[in-house]
């Protein structure tokens, strides 16, 4: 039997196996980030100035995430209609193969031009992998419990927040190595390093079972065609939940452009910058568990609407702190921005899968959250670093823009409330905040 009924221990297989896969993910799409704001312009990028080659290199990493829908679509499918576990593993494999073969890359100046073009094609392959690998893994931890699914649902996403740290810890241990041998051979190392999470996550995964709920699911016509039932029968709860995923995209703002913004537009040492990251990462992994379980007693819709109302808030803010220049100031900017973003994150697994109905579940998360991926998240460094660019470092037109985003979130949250009942298998008190 699945949820608290089951050994302690037998419990924890699911919620291990969906961790293992989104740090595997997210490691990958983290590390690629962190690299493309600071140093994959210089290797693969050589020939454009700095500002234009950070922009080259954002454009590769966004690359991935104009992937992530179709990836999202076809194995969102696959893992509606023939179930969780085989989606996760191949798309497990596609994840941490490809960020290996990053790490083997040769660079521009060695190969010139084929460089770059083996760089945007294996981020292909990561944004097709990783289009689907979150939405499954929350769902297996979701259907794992039959109780306190804010908590438990954000385990996954809490591995988000710990594949930052390591990633980002990754560049900065390498990067204080000699400056010839981290850009020959020492920012790789990270990257290869990846198949030793991806070796473990494939043991785990080999024990996953099926969850109660997917089994349970009776609706055999719409789990032939998931996507179409889903675009035909719930598309006010697809449009909600695409809403709902605008605010954790701005941690790409908050975490990969800060990056970049810092040690370039602020002449920031790069070890303040990431340093900030790391803690903003450890605390953020907690607050993720602690929102997730907030949202049991107090409702989802509650702590999503605030942490949105937070965003909004502490945006100005955040840029003022930056400017300051002063470590303790920018390490709490860092901090703060991303807590409250990950009041919206840590909830969003537990709300999915009680806003869409079991044969649809995994095409829906899958599509709410790789949509907005590409059309918001994947452009948002590049956005970022043009706004700032064309307004001789002005830092208001990105805060109004995280402010809209922001300020959707919230307004969807609301709009939610006029849903007239929950999805199928859900909680109506917890689904209604």
């Amino acid at each position: 039997m699945a949820g608290t009924s089951q050994p302690r221990q037998k419990l924890w297989i699911p919620l291990t196996a969906s961790a293992v896969g989104t740090f595997v993910e997210w490691f990958d799409f983290i590390l690629y980030g962190a690299a493309s704001a600071l140093i994959f312009n210089r290797l693969f990028f050589p020939s454009f100035d700095p500002v234009t080659g950070t922009m080259a290199a954002f454009s590769a990493y966004a690359v991935g995430f104009f992937f992530r829908p179709l990836g999202g679509v076809v194995f969102g499918h696959f893992g509606d209609k023939y179930g969780r576990k085989p989606v996760l593993i191949v798309t497990l494999c596609m994840m941490g193969l490809s960020t290996a073969a990053i790490g083997l890359l040769p660079t521009y100046q060695q190969i010139g031009i084929w460089a770059p073009v083996m760089l945007v094609v294996l981020r292909i392959v990561q944004g097709l992998g990783a289009g689907a690998e979150y939405g499954g893994a929350v769902l297996v931890a979701a259907e794992a419990v039959n109780r306190r699914h804010g908590f438990f649902a954000s385990f996954p996403a809490a591995a988000v927040d710990l594949s930052l740290v390591c990633a980002t810890g990754a560049i900065a241990l390498f990067s204080l190595m000699p400056s010839e041998h981290y850009l020959t051979w020492g920012w790789r190392i990270p990257f290869v390093g990846s198949l030793l999470v991806l070796a473990f996550g494939l043991f785990v995964r080999r024990n996953l079972k099926e969850t109660d709920d997917y089994r349970r699911g009776t609706d055999r016509q719409a789990r032939k065609m998931p996507l179409r039932t889903l675009l035909r029968e719930h598309k006010a709860r697809l449009l909600v939940a695409m809403g709902v995923n605008l605010t954790p995209s701005l941690s790409y703002v908050f975490q990969i452009f800060a990056l970049s913004y810092a040690t370039k537009q602020l002449h920031m040492p790069q070890d303040t910058i990431l340093i900030g990251v790391i803690l903003s990462g450890i605390c953020g992994a907690i607050a993720t568990v602690g929102f997730g379980a907030l949202s049991d007693l107090v409702g989802r819709r509650t702590v999503i609407f605030g942490g949105a109302i937070f965003v909004c808030l502490f945006v100005f803010p955040f840029f003022r702190m930056l400017d300051s220049g002063t470590p303790w100031i920018v390490w709490a900017a860092v901090v703060l921005a991303h807590l409250g973003e990950r009041a919206v994150f840590g909830v969003q697994p537990a709300y999915y899968r009680e806003l869409f109905p079991v044969e649809v579940r995994y095409s829906g998360i899958s599509v709410a959250r790789e949509v907005t991926g590409s059309l918001i998240a994947g452009p948002l460094p590049l956005v970022a670093t043009a706004l700032i660019a064309s307004t001789s470092g002005q830092t208001w037109p990105l805060a109004s823009l995280v402010i809209g985003l922001a300020g959707l979130t919230a307004i969807s949250i609301l709009c939610a409330g006029r849903l007239d009942r929950p999805a199928a298998n859900t909680n109506p008190a917890t689904a209604n905040g």
